[in-house]
C-alpha cells in the first residue's frame, strides 16, 4: 500500500492518483490530508503538495488538480530521461515537473473543452491537440509519467513490487458499409447503375449485375476471411455495427434492411457486436438511442460497446449520452487524420466528466491508428505503414497497454487500387501482435 498525502484531496487528484499508481502500477492507496499520519507512517508514501516535508516521495503539485475552473492553461515545457514533461516544477521535487496535473490534463481532454478550431466534421483535429503540436502524439506519455514515479518509489522501497498492467490484443472491426451492391434498394441501385455507365465503369456494372444473381460473392462481405484468421490465430474481435437510417455519411444499409440483420447475427454468433453510431447520433441522443435498441432487438442482447461514427466526439455530450444509454466501454478515443494517443496513454481509462467533476463508470479504450488513417490521410504505402504499426505494438507490449486498431470490413476486398495489400499487412500486425 502507498500512503498518498495531499493537504486537499480533490476528485481531480483522487482520479488520476488512482488511474496511474492503482491501474498501471498495481498498488493500493490510502489518502490522508493528516500530516502527524503522514510523516509518523512507514508505509511507502508520496508528498503531493508544496511542502517538501522531506519524507517520501516529493511531488510538488501544480495547480491544476485543486482547480474547480476550466481555462486555457500556461505551462512551460521541458525534457526529462528522453520525455517531453510540462508542470514544472522546483528543484526539491523528486521529479521536476508534477506528472499528476501532467497526466490529468491528458487524460481528461481538457483542451477539448476549450474553444478550438474544428475539422470539416466538427472533430477537435489532431493538429490542434497539445500532444501533436510538441511532436509527441506517438508516445504514451502517461504510461511513461507513471513509470517514472515508480522508480522514484523504487528508490525509497526496494523491496515494493509494482504490478504493472498485462498487456493485450483486440482486433476491432468497423462494419460501415456492408454491401458494396447487396441490399441497397431500387433507387440507390438503379442510380449506381446509372453512374457506373456515365463514368465507363464496365467492369463495376459486371461484377455488380453477377452478384445480383448470385454468382459472385458481395465484395463487402469479408467476414468469413476474417472469421478464418481469428480461428487460425487465436485473437478476439469486436464488431461495431453501423445500424442507422441512410443520410449523407450514413451509406450502409437501412436499420430496418432484413439483410443487414441476419448479417450481424450471424457475426454476433462468433464475435462481440458494438454499435457505431451514426454521424448525425452525435448530435441526437434520441437517434442514438433509436440505432442502439434496434440493435439490441435484432440481436437479443445487451450492447454494452460502442465506437462513434466518423470518431465524432464532443466534450463532454457524447460520453454523457453512452452513459445514459448504459454503454459501458467507448472506443473512439483517437485521431482520424492522424495515428498516435489522444489522450496520451495505451491502457483503458474511465472518463472524468470535467464540467461535473466526477469520475465516471464509462471505460474509454484508446486506439493508436485505424487503416483510413495510413491509406486516406497519410496516403502511406502498406509497407510504410507496416514500420510504424510495428513501433506502436512493441509500445504497448513495452507499458502493458491495450492494442485495439481499426480495420473496415470493406478494405479487406481489396476492390480499391488503395486497399491492394493491406490483407498482407493486417495478417503481419495480427501475428506480431498475439
Amino acid at each position: 500500500m502507498i500512503l498518498v498525502y495531499s493537504e486537499k484531496t480533490t476528485a481531480r487528484f483522487r482520479y488520476i492518483a488512482r488511474l496511474m499508481l492503482q491501474n498501471l502500477l498495481g498498488q493500493e492507496l490510502r489518502f490522508t490530508n493528516d500530516l502527524e499520519e503522514y510523516l509518523q507512517s512507514t508505509l511507502p508514501k508520496i508528498n503531493y503538495s508544496k511542502n517538501p516535508l522531506q519524507s517520501g516521495v516529493y511531488i510538488q503539485s501544480a495547480n491544476l488538480l485543486f482547480e474547480t475552473d476550466i481555462f486555457q492553461q500556461d505551462f512551460q515545457i521541458s525534457e526529462y530521461d528522453g520525455e517531453k514533461v510540462f508542470f514544472l516544477s522546483g528543484k526539491l521535487s523528486s521529479l521536476p515537473f508534477d506528472p499528476f496535473a501532467a497526466s490529468f490534463f491528458l487524460v481528461s481532454r481538457y483542451e477539448e473543452y476549450i474553444p478550438f478550431i474544428a475539422d470539416n466534421h466538427n472533430r477537435f483535429a489532431a493538429k490542434e491537440s497539445f500532444m501533436f503540436k510538441q511532436g509527441v502524439l506517438h508516445r504514451p506519455l502517461v504510461n511513461q509519467y507513471a513509470e517514472f514515479i515508480a522508480k522514484k518509489l523504487l528508490e525509497q522501497n526496494p523491496g515494493l513490487e509494482i504490478k504493472r498492467k498485462k498487456y493485450e490484443f483486440v482486433n476491432t472491426v468497423d462494419i460501415d458499409n456492408a454491401y458494396a451492391f447487396q441490399g441497397k434498394g431500387l433507387v440507390r441501385t438503379v442510380g449506381a447503375y446509372a453512374n457506373d455507365l456515365f463514368k465507363l465503369r464496365f467492369a463495376e456494372i459486371k461484377d455488380r449485375t453477377r452478384t445480383f444473381l448470385g454468382l459472385l460473392k458481395d465484395p463487402y462481405e469479408t467476414f468469413d476471411y476474417q472469421l478464418n484468421l481469428q480461428e487460425k490465430y487465436g485473437y478476439r474481435s469486436i464488431y461495431f455495427a453501423l445500424f442507422s437510417r441512410l443520410g449523407q455519411y450514413d451509406r450502409s444499409l437501412t436499420l430496418h434492411s432484413n439483410r443487414l440483420q441476419r448479417y450481424l447475427k450471424g457475426i454476433n454468433d462468433f464475435c462481440e457486436v458494438g454499435i457505431h453510431p451514426s454521424y448525425r447520433s452525435n448530435s441526437h441522443v434520441s437517434i442514438m438511442e433509436e440505432e442502439l435498441h434496434g440493435l439490441e432487438n435484432v440481436l437479443n442482447i445487451d450492447v454494452t460497446k460502442s465506437r462513434q461514427h466518423f470518431l465524432k466526439l464532443s466534450f463532454p455530450e457524447t460520453y454523457r449520452h453512452l452513459i445514459d444509454l448504459e454503454i459501458t466501454d467507448d472506443y473512439s478515443m483517437g485521431f482520424a487524420a492522424e495515428s498516435g494517443f489522444r489522450a496520451g496513454i495505451c491502457t483503458p481509462f474511465r472518463f472524468y466528466d470535467l464540467e461535473l467533476e466526477t469520475e465516471t463508470p464509462l471505460i474509454v479504450h484508446p486506439f493508436a491508428f485505424m487503416d483510413g488513417t495510413y491509406i486516406y490521410y497519410k496516403q502511406m504505402s502498406p509497407d510504410d505503414a507496416w514500420n510504424e504499426i510495428l513501433q506502436y505494438i512493441e509500445v504497448y507490449k513495452k507499458y502493458g497497454g491495450e492494442f485495439t486498431p481499426i480495420w473496415h470490413n470493406r478494405i479487406f476486398s481489396e476492390r480499391e487500387p488503395e486497399w491492394k495489400g493491406w490483407n498482407r499487412i493486417f495478417e503481419e500486425m495480427v501475428k506480431a501482435a498475439i
